[in-house]
């Protein structure tokens, strides 16, 4: 219940700085529009490209930058609470720390995360029209989305707890930011690598933070859905696993070193 009091904490903080969320969402709206401009000119002369639709392609990339843009700064802080030791703080505290982290990373998570999808179901529906079974693919696809934004809190978690080895642990960060971009189907479904490129990418973890949710949203079976909620399971306790040996291990140098 204490993580669940922490989660619900994070959310009220979040909404307090609600204005401030929406401003930062022009982002979006100019990402959308450059996006949508530049695959009008591609199915100018197709009707579909890799089985999408210009309708199923434009709703894809709404979900996917949805996740993408609702990344948490929680590697930051755990970087910067390991460079002036107020890490030690949380090591008294009657929480595990790393529990701790992902349940006020995923509370700023969610609430960056609804404008980007509500903003983006309005434009999607301007520009292209509805999607068809939107409504029945959404719960499922809602399902995958949070999954993927606790893949992105763990490999913060992750990368953040590099802190305790690494000065400065934001170029590992922006090499994975990287993999998703490319690897993970950010911008376009995988479906669109060559094939056999598409059959690696597909079940690599990155793919999991993006594809599998988006393309769950717009091509929606109950394959793809299983496909998807599996390997978030699987990654996902993969990370959580690899977050708290990494911080066990530190937590043993803190306590040599430390006293």
């Amino acid at each position: 219940m204490k993580y669940l009091r922490i989660f619900t904490i994070s959310i009220r903080e979040q909404i307090a700085y609600l204005p401030v969320m929406l401003l930062r969402n022009i982002f979006f709206i100019i990402i959308f529009y450059i996006f949508y401009s530049l695959w009008s000119a591609i199915y100018q002369d197709r009707e579909t490209i890799e089985g999408f639709t210009i309708i199923q392609m434009i709703w894809y990339l709404t979900f996917a930058e949805a996740i993408e843009l609702s990344r948490c700064g929680v590697m930051n802080q755990i970087q910067e609470e390991i460079k002036d030791g107020s890490v030690v703080y949380g090591l008294a505290r009657p929480y595990y720390y790393v529990i701790f982290k992902i349940s006020r990373g995923m509370g700023e998570s969610m609430v960056r995360c609804l404008p980007v999808l509500i903003l983006g179901y309005a434009f999607a529906y301007i520009f292209v029209g509805p999607l068809d079974g939107y409504f029945t693919a959404l719960p499922f696809a809602l399902i995958l989305l949070i999954g993927g934004l606790l893949l992105n809190v763990l490999w913060q978690i992750n990368i953040g707890l590099l802190s305790f080895w690494f000065e400065e642990v934001g170029p590992f960060y922006w090499i994975l930011t990287k993999m998703v971009f490319i690897m993970g189907g950010l911008f376009f479904p995988i479906d669109l690598f060559p094939g056999w490129l598409a059959g690696i990418a597909k079940y690599l973890p990155f793919a999991f933070s993006a594809y599998w949710p988006a393309r769950t949203m717009v091509q929606f079976n109950q394959d793809i859905f299983l496909t998807g909620f599996l390997g978030l399971i699987i990654y996902a306790s993969g990370l959580l696993l690899c977050s708290t040996v990494i911080f066990e291990i530190a937590r043993k140098r803190v306590h040599v070193q430390g006293g």
